[in-house]
């Protein structure tokens, strides 16, 4: 800023001296150590106005390393942030879809649940203890899968999903008890 002053005032003095000195009438009668020091300082003030103008793009170069420099920075962190923000978007996509497994595997065995105050039949007790072994298979794959995914939720720092992971793991623990249950009667 103080180089863009400079050079402005430098600017100002240059074009005022120089007009003094091109409104001399060279011909006629004039004061030649005035017009020696008008010359003088005429020179003075290019001599100014080049070092500001050497000073100004040397600020300029200055500043624009270090505006690169920082749009490097920013460059590298909008890649870490776009990795991140795919990371979890994948994650929360797997999160989704295990979700809706455990909601169908739910239902499933929900439909071998007796209406609200009824038994068992003894048929549907047979055809549920047929089904059981799958529903274990298919229990203990999803807590598998949850675990997985909550392994890698807290490795990449993502409480949020880590901790939901947890809560239908749990979940799918209480749906393994439940199993056991219906079986058992």
């Amino acid at each position: 800023m103080q180089s863009v002053l400079a050079l402005d005032s430098y600017l100002s003095e240059l074009e005022r001296v120089g007009a003094k000195i091109n409104g001399t009438d060279m011909s006629a009668d004039f004061d030649g150590e005035y017009i020696q020091k008008l010359i003088t300082r005429f020179t003075e003030c290019g001599k100014g106005i080049s070092e500001e103008v050497t000073n100004l793009s040397t600020q300029l170069r200055e500043a624009q390393a270090r505006a690169e420099a920082v749009a490097q920075g920013v460059s590298r962190q909008a890649e870490l942030f776009n990795i991140r923000w795919n990371e979890r978007n994948e994650r929360l996509e797997e999160f989704r879809v295990l979700g809706e497994k455990v909601r169908e595997l739910t239902a499933a065995i929900g439909r071998f649940r007796p209406a609200r105050g009824d038994r068992l039949t003894d048929e549907d007790r047979a055809r549920l203890t047929s089904n059981v072994p799958g529903f274990e298979v298919r229990v203990a794959g999803l807590i598998e899968e949850l675990q997985n995914l909550r392994k890698s939720a807290r490795d990449s720092r993502m409480k949020a999903l880590e901790k939901n992971a947890e809560s239908l793991a749990q979940t799918l623990q209480a749906v393994r008890k439940k199993l056991h249950e219906l079986q058992d009667g």
